[in-house]
This record gives C-alpha cells, structure tokens and sequence, in this order.
C-alpha cells in the first residue's frame, strides 16, 4: 500500500513537470536565457558557443530526459540559418556549427568574405564576433548577427 502511494506521487510529479515544460517549449526565451554566443568565423562557415541558464522546470526537465531534451530549443536560435549542426549541448551551454554562412565574391579578389546578417531566435545579452586574425568584437543586447567582411 504505501508502495503504491509513494509511486501515485511520483507519477503527478513528473506527469506535471512533463506537462509544464512541454507548453513552455515552443517559446525557448520563458526557460532558456541565452547569456553570451560567441561566433567564430571560419571563412564560410561560423562555430556558435552559446552560454545559457535554464529555469528551475527545465533544469528538472533535463534531469530526468538529458541534455538532448532541449537541443530543439537551440535549433530555435538558429531558425534563420541554414546548414545548422548540434555539436554539442550541456546543462549550461552548446556548440552549433554552421555551414555556408559566409560568401566569397570573386570579383573582389583575395580571400574576403561577406557575412550577411542572421536573425537570432533570442535576444543575446553578450555576442561576441571573433574573426579568423583572432580580432575580437562585442555587442550587448543583441537579436541579430552583425553585417561584417572579412578575410580568411
């Protein structure tokens, strides 16, 4: 018997948590605050490490399914990209690799890229742009990628 009442409470608790975090998760930005993306450019393509904090729900929520739980949260930021890679997600951050996200114009010669802007699924606290030179750049509330050229 007490058995029995102690697997009752435990399935309302977890049918509750499953029931909350699924309507939360077609609106990433309610338990998913994207604190920081750095964007690193590779000639076309670009790597994203993006550093997050997740609200208490979602942080029981990947307790008990895993980190792959909230990957479709991450392909969200990423809607207007194509080419777009998981690599890796943790509790705390992931790694998203995109192809082709940059362009060469050979009419201009050498090995400049353009890189039109992308927007973001969220609204990034800190975004950081690293160019292949290792050259760093830093925006603050931002919910776009930046216009930028550069050369590989």
């Amino acid at each position: 018997m007490n058995s029995r009442i102690i697997l009752l409470v435990t399935g309302l608790l977890l049918s509750s948590i499953f029931l909350t975090v699924g309507t939360v998760s077609a609106e990433p930005s309610r338990y998913l605050q994207v604190e920081s993306i750095t964007m690193t450019l590779e000639g076309p393509d670009a790597t994203f490490n993006i550093e997050f904090e997740l609200d208490i729900i979602a942080q029981m929520y990947v307790l008990f399914l895993g980190t792959g739980s909230i990957k479709s949260a991450i392909y969200d930021i990423f809607d207007d990209f194509d080419n777009v890679e998981v690599l890796s997600v943790r509790k705390d951050g992931a790694v998203v690799k995109v192809r082709n996200v940059s362009y060469h114009d050979p009419e201009q010669g050498g090995n400049m890229f353009f890189h039109d802007s992308h927007n973001l699924g969220t609204i990034v606290d800190t975004f950081k742009l690293v160019f292949p030179s290792g050259v760093e750049r830093i925006f603050y509330d931002v919910s776009t990628t930046p216009n930028t050229f550069f050369e590989a």
